[in-house]
């Protein structure tokens, strides 16, 4: 479900799950796993995150595979997967490699978080965005939230964050959340070009500019607001229902 390929110095990192790359306690190891990887390879400098299906880049998190008739049972599985994606979010951002996100169609939830951890963003028409945690009563802890902020400020924040209405790629390119917009059948190549230039460049700069930049940005997992929104018994009867008007495992 997450594959990658090394083209000289430049790696491709592939998500691929059927049928809408939604984040399992599956996806979500392997990716960070792979991120971990990158990270220590001496000869990679450049990572680019994408996904292989004609869907767009991703879901979010796996709903169908974490609720569960028991709200114990539920919440752990929650937690887990949304502290795994906290791991994937930070460890990109600590990562001293620069990483590309190549994205088209959906982006939602821990999504965008991983999304937002990136360094650059080439969109293809059709992006758009969307946190949809306020539909049901979650909590996007992973980072998302806190990416979002230091991206585009606490007022545009509030408008993507607060509101549940999804951001189009003219809006997120307008609030600078996009490096680039090319047609879809150009993202693979408009990405590596990309990529390939910043190796030309030196590493040894890029590196210590990303950590500058990222300084003090999400030491900590927000714990204690995840365990209480899980403890909510309202929350999850509304999952629950979310989970049986809208998604489709």
């Amino acid at each position: 479900v997450c594959s990658s390929d090394l083209r000289e110095d430049v790696c491709i990192v592939y998500l691929n799950k059927l049928d809408t790359n939604s984040l399992n306690k599956e996806l979500l190891d392997e990716l960070y796993d792979k991120v971990c990887w990158v990270s220590e390879q001496e000869n990679i400098k450049v990572a680019i995150l994408t996904s292989k299906l004609s869907f767009g880049f991703s879901s979010g998190l796996d709903l169908g595979s974490l609720m569960d008739v028991q709200q114990s049972i539920f919440a752990e599985k929650v937690y887990n997967a949304v502290y795994k994606s906290f791991q994937i979010v930070r460890s990109i951002l600590q990562s001293p490699k620069i990483f590309i996100a190549a994205i088209a169609g959906p982006v939602i939830g821990s999504a965008a978080s991983i999304v937002f951890s990136c360094d650059f963003r080439i969109a293809v028409p059709g992006t758009w965005f969307w946190l949809p945690d306020p539909q049901y009563g979650g909590l996007l802890a992973d980072g998302g939230i806190e990416l979002l902020a230091k991206l585009v400020g606490n007022s545009r924040s509030f408008m993507l964050a607060l509101t549940n209405e999804r951001i189009n790629l003219d809006k997120a390119d307008k609030w600078g959340l996009i490096y680039k917009i090319v047609e879809r059948k150009e993202l693979d190549e408009a990405s590596f070009s990309v990529a390939k230039r910043l190796c030309g460049l030196s590493f040894r700069t890029l590196s210590l500019h990303k950590k500058i930049i990222n300084e003090g940005v999400l030491n900590d997992f927000r714990e204690e607001q995840m365990k209480e929104i899980l403890a909510c018994e309202a929350t999850y009867q509304k999952l629950r229902s979310y989970m049986r008007n809208n998604h489709k495992s």
